[in-house]
């Protein structure tokens, strides 16, 4: 499938978003994102019903979005270090008890 564009429609509020993907693979992320956005965006006009402004929602889930997304860097930079300290502190219990 080199070369064959798809193109997705999303709609994430009242906003439609045509954005164009090469695999089937990236149309599924597309679509789960959309859908992750849409539910924020949902929870927080649920829980803040009387924003000024429609704005106000989008920009609290960009905000949270981002967050979580760095949240989601750092552990997986910390994660490998701590792998290599429990398997450390394995093999240390280990020496000990010899």
């Amino acid at each position: 499938m080199e070369g064959n564009k798809i193109t997705v429609n999303v709609r994430i509020g009242n906003v439609t978003l045509p954005m164009t993907v090469s695999t089937t693979e990236e149309e599924e992320v597309v679509r789960n994102a959309a859908s992750l956005v849409q539910s924020k965006l949902n929870s927080f006009r649920d829980k803040f019903p009387k924003l000024p402004s429609e704005e106000y929602y989008y920009v609290m889930v960009a905000v949270d979005t981002a967050l979580e997304a760095l949240s989601a860097s750092n552990k997986a930079s910390i994660e490998p270090v701590m792998d290599i300290i429990e398997d450390l502190e394995k093999e240390i219990d280990e020496v000990i008890k010899k």
